[in-house]
C-alpha cells in the first residue's frame, strides 16, 4: 500500500473511533438541558478541554499555519487574540454569569435589559456569526483532506456530513467527550511536527535565509512581528478578544460547568494553554513555506509538513486528530446556534415549552442543528480563507453585542433603550464597512462598529430612565416578562 493510502486508512478509523466515543453521548441525553448544557456537570478538565477544543480547530491550528505562511511571524495575531479573550472572559464574566444558571448569554441580556427584543436582536446576530464560524471549520477541514488527493470541496462535505451525524445525536456530551481526546492530541502532536519541520528547514537560521533570498514570495517583514501590518492584525486581534468575551459557544461551555468557580478558572487556564501553544502552529506554517515554497490551497500548510516531517502513522494520527478538532469547534458551535433558536425563540420569544425540557424541544434542537450545518457548507463554499471567515463572523456579532454584555455587567445605569441603541448602531457600523458600503481608511470595522455602540449605548441610557429590573450576581431566576 502507498502511504497515502495508509494515512487515509487511518484517518479512517480514527474518525471512526471519534464519532462512537461521542456518540457514547447519546446515552446521557435525556433532555433538552443533557443536550445543550451537558446536564451543567462537567469538570474542570472537560471545560478546560472544550473550551481550548473551540479555538485549537479551524483557527489557533489550521487558520494561523495558514496565516504564518504567507505573512510569516505576524501570523500569530489570531491566537494572540484568542488567549487573552479567555483570560479575560474568566477574570471578567465567566464565574458572574455562571452562577445566574442561565442556558444562552442573550439570556443574561434580556435579564439585565428585562427585553424580549434585545433578545431577539443579540440571538439573531449571534446565529449568523456562529454560522459563519462553523463555516470557516469547514474550510480548515477541506484544507486537511486536500493533502491525500481528496478535492477540499468534497473534503468538506465529509467533514460537515460527520460532525453533524454525532451532533445531532450526542449534543454537548458528545462533544465535550470527543474534546478531551482531540485536544490531548493536538496539544502534543503539532508542537512535535513544528519542531521537526523546523529542523528539517535548518532552523531559524534556516528559515531566515529562506525569507531573505526569496524576499518576492515571503516578503521582507516575514519575521517581522507585525508584519502583515498593525491594523490587519488588529482587525484579527480585536474582534477575536470581543467575541471571546460575549460567544454564545464559549458561555455554552462555561454554563456546563459544575460551578461557577470551575467556570472562571476553566477560562482563564485554556486561554493560558493557547498562549503557550500559540508559537507551535506558527512555526510549523513557516517551516512549510521554506520547505514546499508555494502550496496550491495555503491551508494544507501544516498537515503537509506533518506527512513530510513525522513517521506515516504518527502523521496521520496528528492529521486525524487537527481534523476532529476541527469537528469538534463546528459541533459545539452548532450546538450553540440551535440553543438560540430553541431557547431564545421557540421557549422564550415564541412561548413554547417555557421549562425547556420536552422532547419535542429537543427534537427542535437536532433539527435546527442540521439545518445551521448545511447553511454553514454553503457558507463556506462561497468565501475562501478560514482567518478571513473568522474575522468576517466575529464582526458581524462582536460589533453590536460586545457592548450591551460588558456594559451591562460594569454599568449599573446602563438601560434598555441604551442596549438596543447599541445593538443597532454598532452591528451597523460595522457591517457597513465590511460590505464596502463605509471606508474607515484602515481602521477594523469592529472598532469603529464597536465605538458607534458604545456611544450611542451611553448617550440614549444617560437620556431614559434607568430600568427597575437590576441584575445581581446572586440572581437565579429569569424575568418574569420581556417586553
Amino acid at each position: 500500500m502507498t502511504d497515502t493510502t495508509i494515512m487515509m486508512l487511518i484517518i479512517a478509523a480514527y474518525l471512526v473511533i471519534v464519532a462512537v466515543i461521542g456518540l457514547a453521548g447519546t446515552k446521557l441525553i435525556k433532555g433538552s438541558d443533557d443536550f445543550m448544557l451537558a446536564g451543567r456537570r462537567l469538570g474542570p478538565f472537560m471545560v478546560i478541554a472544550g473550551l481550548t477544543a473551540t479555538h485549537i480547530g479551524g483557527g489557533a491550528v489550521m487558520g494561523v499555519s495558514e496565516d504564518s505562511y504567507v505573512h510569516g511571524v505576524s501570523g500569530v495575531a489570531y491566537s494572540v487574540g484568542t488567549a487573552l479573550g479567555l483570560i479575560l472572559l474568566g477574570v471578567l464574566s465567566a464565574e458572574r454569569l455562571r452562577s445566574l444558571s442561565l442556558r444562552t448569554i442573550t439570556d443574561y441580556l434580556a435579564l439585565r435589559y428585562d427585553s424580549k427584543l434585545v433578545r431577539g436582536l443579540a440571538a439573531g446576530l449571534s446565529i449568523v456569526a456562529v454560522t459563519g464560524i462553523v463555516a470557516a471549520q469547514v474550510n480548515a477541514a477541506g484544507g486537511a483532506l486536500a493533502i491525500l488527493g481528496i478535492d477540499p470541496t468534497i473534503g468538506a462535505v465529509v467533514a460537515v456530513v460527520l460532525f453533524i451525524a454525532y451532533t445531532v445525536f450526542a449534543g454537548m456530551w458528545g462533544v465535550a467527550l470527543t474534546d478531551a481526546v482531540q485536544v490531548v492530541i493536538v496539544v502534543i502532536g503539532v508542537p512535535i511536527a513544528a519542531i521537526a519541520g523546523l529542523r528539517a528547514a535548518g532552523g531559524f537560521d534556516g528559515l531566515r535565509a529562506f525569507a531573505e533570498s526569496n524576499a518576492e514570495i515571503a516578503g521582507a517583514d516575514y519575521f517581522s512581528p507585525v508584519g502583515m501590518g498593525v491594523m490587519a492584525m488588529l482587525g484579527i486581534i480585536t474582534p477575536v478578544i470581543m467575541y471571546d468575551l460575549i460567544g454564545q459557544d464559549f458561555y455554552q461551555r462555561l454554563f456546563s460547568a459544575r460551578s461557577a468557580a470551575i467556570a472562571r478558572g476553566s477560562a482563564i487556564a485554556a486561554g493560558l494553554l493557547l498562549l503557550v501553544f500559540a508559537i507551535f502552529p506558527v512555526i510549523g506554517g513557516m517551516s512549510s513555506r521554506a520547505l514546499f515554497g508555494d502550496l496550491e490551497n495555503t491551508a494544507s500548510a501544516l498537515p503537509a509538513l506533518i506527512t513530510e516531517v513525522l513517521p506515516i502513522g504518527l502523521a496521520a494520527v496528528i492529521v486525524a486528530a487537527i481534523l476532529a478538532a476541527v469537528m469538534s469547534t463546528a459541533d459545539s458551535l452548532l450546538i450553540a446556534g440551535s440553543t438560540h433558536i430553541t431557547n431564545d425563540f421557540y421557549r422564550k420569544i415564541m412561548g413554547r415549552d417555557p421549562h425547556g425540557d420536552s422532547r419535542r424541544t429537543l427534537v427542535v434542537a437536532r433539527v435546527w442543528t442540521l439545518i445551521l450545518g448545511a447553511g454553514a457548507l454553503v457558507f463556506a463554499l462561497s468565501v475562501p480563507g478560514i482567518i478571513t471567515v473568522l474575522a468576517l463572523a466575529y464582526t458581524m456579532y462582536a460589533s453590536g453585542v460586545f457592548v450591551p454584555v460588558i456594559g451591562g455587567l460594569l454599568w449599573p445605569r446602563a438601560t434598555r433603550a441604551g442596549a438596543l441603541a447599541a445593538i443597532i448602531a454598532g452591528s451597523a457600523g460595522g457591517l457597513a464597512g465590511v460590505f464596502g458600503l463605509v471606508d474607515y481608511g484602515g481602521v477594523p470595522e469592529v472598532v469603529v462598529g464597536g465605538l458607534a455602540s458604545l456611544v450611542a449605548f451611553i448617550v440614549v441610557s444617560l437620556l431614559t430612565k434607568p430600568d427597575q429590573t437590576k441584575v445581581h450576581d446572586t440572581v437565579r431566576q429569569e424575568p418574569a416578562t420581556e417586553s
